[in-house]
């Protein structure tokens, strides 16, 4: 397998880990505004949100990269 194929199947599976955390964090934040949590507690989970989201936009950039 080429170095190409290998770097383009890290990153799409890596990718896929990530879309996956940011749908259960984003679940826990639904399930937290139902449940009147604590407004720090659901800023934190939205800040992880977001950097799992720039995480990800860089890494699909990466892909694009590649071909």
């Amino acid at each position: 397998m080429s170095n190409f194929t290998e770097r383009h199947n890290k990153i799409a599976a890596h990718l896929q880990e990530l879309y996956s955390k940011h749908r259960e964090l984003d679940n826990e934040v639904k399930r937290l505004y139902i449940n009147f949590a604590d407004d720090r507690l659901i800023n934190r989970k939205k800040t992880q949100k977001l950097w799992l989201k720039d995480e990800i936009h860089r890494l699909e950039t990466e892909l694009k990269a590649l071909g």
